[in-house]
């Protein structure tokens, strides 16, 4: 996999969102810290990771498009105050 590939950009960008949800819910560490414990797991252990909690944001977002516009902005909204 070439360094600049944008799947390499794709997964980067996946394990850190992957990194900031879980550190948002596990006190006491922060992004960084879960992003260095996430790329120091096998890959196969990474790739599980990063579909679990992406699929269960994806999940959660399917159920927030069940009311509609309104429950879409508050989907965002928590995401963003959740990353933050």
């Amino acid at each position: 996999m070439a360094q600049g590939s944008t799947f390499a950009v794709m997964i980067r960008q996946a394990r850190i969102v992957a990194a900031e949800l879980i550190a948002a819910f596990w006190p006491g560490q922060s992004g960084p810290e879960v992003a260095q414990r996430i790329e120091r797991l096998p890959m196969r252990a990474q790739a599980g990771v990063l579909t679990g909690v992406l699929g269960l944001l994806f999940l959660v977002s399917l159920f927030a498009a069940q009311f509609g516009l309104v429950g879409m902005a508050l989907f965002l909204a928590a995401v963003f105050l959740i990353i933050s």
